[in-house]
């Protein structure tokens, strides 16, 4: 199984997605991909450390230059931004492979 995750999604992000992804993939028997900043996902996932994190090869890093920030028209952005954490990773699971998509929530101010 493979899962394409928006790194850059939700309140907390990316801190608590790839928190989420390393305790995910010590059951999971199957790839997760977090789609987002490089730059800003990679070192998380350096500093849990050996033993903490997940099995090698269980993530994988998908870079994607663009965020879709919350006061933003979705259908516009997403439109927009073809480069975004969220089009990218919807990309990476072929149309027929697709059984759900999920964000995480962002609280409103």
């Amino acid at each position: 199984m493979r899962i394409a995750v928006d790194a850059m999604g939700g309140d907390y992000a990316p801190d608590a997605i790839v928190a989420g992804a390393l305790l995910a993939a010590r059951d999971l028997k199957g790839e997760i991909l977090l789609v987002g900043r490089r730059e800003a996902v990679e070192p998380l996932l350096r500093a849990a450390g050996p033993g903490r994190g997940a099995p090698p090869g269980a993530i994988q890093v998908v870079d994607a230059s663009e965020v879709i920030a919350m006061d933003e028209p979705g259908p516009q952005a997403v439109r927009r931004k073809k480069d975004s954490s969220l089009v990218v990773a919807a990309e990476l699971v072929p149309p027929a492979r697709r059984k759900r998509s999920s964000r995480p929530a962002t609280r409103a101010p």
